[in-house]
């Protein structure tokens, strides 16, 4: 048998990655639009040090279709970098979360089409 052991959660998160709140509507009025149209059907969040992560999955059990990646900005503190990967490789970065939605968007409308016929 094995013992699990909780550490708890730690509230000294200054140093982690997190969206935030108006981002994650943004980005989750995304994924309800391709839910409606069929291509999503299941997401995840993720965060650590380096970054936070919003996959999109056209199912449960598939890997992500894409993942839209928030990053600590290089140049200035103040500012993160948003990018879309697909299967594992980076696509677009920018610093607008709108900028990268709108590609997004194009993205999924390929799947859709396909999805179609």
């Amino acid at each position: 048998m094995q013992q699990i052991i909780s550490k708890g959660f730690n509230y000294n998160n200054k140093h982690k990655v997190f969206f935030s709140k108006s981002e994650l509507q943004i980005i989750l009025q995304t994924y309800s639009k391709q839910v409606s149209s069929g291509v999503c059907r299941d997401y995840s969040i993720d965060h650590s040090k380096q970054k936070a992560i919003f996959s999109f999955f056209r199912s449960t059990f598939d890997k992500p279709i894409f993942q839209i990646e928030k990053k600590n900005n290089v140049k200035s503190k103040l500012l993160f970098d948003f990018s879309i990967t697909y299967k594992q490789k980076t696509i677009e970065t920018n610093v607008s979360l709108s900028k990268i939605l709108k590609r997004l968007d194009k993205k999924f409308e390929f799947f859709q089409r396909n999805k179609q016929g």
